[in-house]
């Protein structure tokens, strides 16, 4: 059904309109699913103001009701923001450009799957009355939203600012220009409580037209924030550049909540986030960031806590899914269903969203260790495609290409309830198979490498763009298909954290090696940052950087290759200290040259040119 309230005969032409030519069609609604949908506030309002949906929905026919909210602009496609799940409300920020959109929810019944759709208008107004520029608060105190009057076609826009008394600026990713239509920006990457100067500009072929000055001053934020300290300051041949040190902080483990924050090279913070409930995954380009977040609460099915989404700078959530609807998907597709998104989730270059997922398998035929009186849970992982729309486009289940008789090296073993494992849906306790924890594109062939912690490898996956068959082509490290040429007697990896190759090529292998293999055999190991030179050809690997970080960090880390060609590592749990995280820069010849101590655990940490330049 379509549901307008208080709308003139234009909006009802509109709706109707947009109804024919943009939504998808859906199953007719039962004449016992009923469903109506409601904003808090009043069309129009102003481009970046939270609106918040909310649907009542009510059927006659038992069943569990869920929920998937979509926006349309009038010219534009349906874009997905919060997909099937027993949520009833939905925050919607318009921060794009004005004009006139159509908010939409699918009510469904999960056990008839019987539906009701229902559809409203409304109407989002610029901020921009005249020729210049505006610029407002939002929600998070350190975070500006920039809106700037129209620019000419074949142009394009964006915003640079600038503190006070300060040399250097920093500009936000540039958007093109839409005639007869705003352009708006969230300006992030300022201090507390500080001026800052801010103008657009716009770029024409090789002109730059700039605005006149607009002044911002940034707020305080009103909860304590994780402190930072800089033991070892930049110079003169730290990477000065990637000047924004992101922080995903994990919550727990201080008395305070621990929210995500990003400081400067001095220690100072230019950006937060918060949420107490997950951690950041990646920074994207543009000023977007993948979140994993364990939802709302115990009052949903666990697989719906478990959700994967995109948020903006201003915090405000871009879209969303959760393990429950993708695990709906992939039955539908004859697969099997998971139990938890975990650790990573990663954006392509053509808009699609690879993310971890576990799944599950009771084993009784000796599989390791497992009989019929005894059976074993094994958990192992698998990573799912993601169209735009978060929608299930391929997946790699390692049951089905890895050797599940090799166990965990260590031994792991998951338990619901148990810090660092997802929850269970086959036995409470099972055994940690593989603990996947990166996943690394390679644009050269479109194939995939996939981090094994309790493996201590990393596997190369016939990925092939989305159509490759998931077979694995090789395993690299200890006793894997790779010879090492090393000084080192231990030279492989263990339990290893964020395998990324560098430069876009397959050559240079960037990771942090936690060490934990060889921490078992000898207390005094120490964690490492690794640089490995990979031959595929030969099956070969040369350790270019083999560096002693000189804590054992037990769990999470980063690795990263600067744009100077010096390396970010990060411990980011370090073992029997106060100082719980470090954030390390190296020189090629493994020299500490830059570091930042944090006593909140990290998962990962990023150095940055700004939060729109990962």
């Amino acid at each position: 059904m379509i549901h307008i309230v208080k709308l003139n005969r234009l909006w009802i032409l509109l709706v109707l309109v947009v109804c024919l030519s943009g939504f998808p069609p859906k199953a007719a609604g039962s004449s016992s699913l009923k469903a109506s949908l409601l904003s808090d506030l009043a069309s129009p309002q102003l481009v970046g103001t939270p609106i918040l949906w909310k649907v009542k929905a009510t059927d006659t026919n038992p069943g569990l009701l869920d929920y998937q909210f979509s926006y349309k602009p009038l010219a534009g496609s349906v874009r997905i923001t919060q997909d099937f799940s027993t949520l009833t409300t939905y925050s919607w920020v318009q921060s794009e450009t004005e004009g006139a959109y159509q908010v939409q929810v699918i009510a469904r019944n999960r056990t008839t799957l019987a539906t009701a759709t229902v559809v409203s208008a409304f109407q989002v107004n610029s901020r921009v009355l005249g020729t210049s520029p505006v610029v407002s608060t939002t929600a998070n105190t350190l975070v500006a939203l920039y809106s700037a009057p129209s620019c000419p076609a074949g142009s394009s826009i964006q915003v640079r600012f600038q503190r006070i008394g300060a040399t250097a600026s920093a500009v936000t990713s540039s958007k093109p220009c839409n005639p007869g239509f705003s352009s708006n920006f969230y300006v992030a990457g300022m201090r507390i409580a500080t001026a800052y100067n801010l103008r657009h500009e716009v770029i024409t072929g090789t002109s730059v037209a700039p605005s006149s000055n607009t002044l911002f001053t940034t707020g305080t934020p009103t909860v304590t924030l994780p402190a930072i300290t800089i033991p070892i300051a930049a110079n003169g041949q730290t990477a000065l550049g990637d000047s924004v040190l992101l922080q995903t902080y994990l919550p727990g483990g201080l008395p305070q909540p621990i929210f995500p924050v990003a400081v400067d090279l001095s220690g100072k913070v230019v950006w937060y986030y918060l949420s107490t409930q997950g951690y950041i995954s990646r920074p994207l380009a543009g000023g977007t960031m993948l979140f994993l977040d364990t939802g709302p609460g115990s009052v949903y099915p666990v697989q719906q806590d478990q959700l994967l989404k995109e948020i903006d700078l201003a915090g405000n959530t871009i879209r969303e899914t959760n393990a429950a609807r993708i695990s709906e998907q992939l039955v539908a597709r004859g697969q099997e269903a998971v139990g938890a998104i975990h650790h990573e989730a990663i954006r392509l270059a053509n808009g699609h969203t690879l993310v971890m997922t576990t799944v599950e398998r009771i084993y009784t035929d000796g599989t390791q260790g497992s009989s019929i009186a005894n059976p074993v849970d094994i958990l192992g992982d698998q990573v799912v495609d993601l169209d735009q729309n978060f929608q299930v486009v391929w997946n790699w289940n390692a049951f089905n290409h890895l050797d599940v008789n090799r166990a965990a090296i260590l031994g792991e073993t998951c338990t619901n309830g148990q810090n660092g494992c997802p929850h269970l849906l086959l036995a409470n306790t099972g055994n940690d198979w593989l603990h996947a924890n990166t996943i690394c594109y390679i644009p050269s062939d479109g194939n995939l490498l996939v981090s094994l912690r309790h493996q201590d490898w990393i596997v190369k996956i016939d990925y092939s763009n989305g159509t490759g068959t998931g077979n694995v082509l090789w395993h690299l490290g200890n006793a894997g298909d790779f010879q090492i040429t090393s000084p080192d007697p231990h030279p492989w990896f263990s339990h290893q954290h964020d395998t990324e190759y560098e430069l876009g090529g397959t050559q240079i292998l960037s990771l942090f090696d936690n060490g934990n293999t060889r921490q078992a055999a000898n207390p005094l190991a120490h964690s490492r940052g690794q640089v490995l030179n990979i031959n595929e050809t030969n099956r070969s690997v040369t350790l270019n950087l083999n560096v002693d970080l000189g804590v054992f960090a037990f769990a999470f880390g980063s690795a990263q290759m600067l744009y100077n060609g010096n390396f970010h590592f990060l411990p980011g749990v370090i073992a029997n200290a106060a100082t719980t995280s470090q954030s390390i820069e190296v020189l090629p010849s493994g020299v500490f040259n830059f570091e930042s101590q944090s006593a909140a655990p990290a998962y990962r940490s990023f150095r940055m040119q700004t939060l729109y330049a990962p």
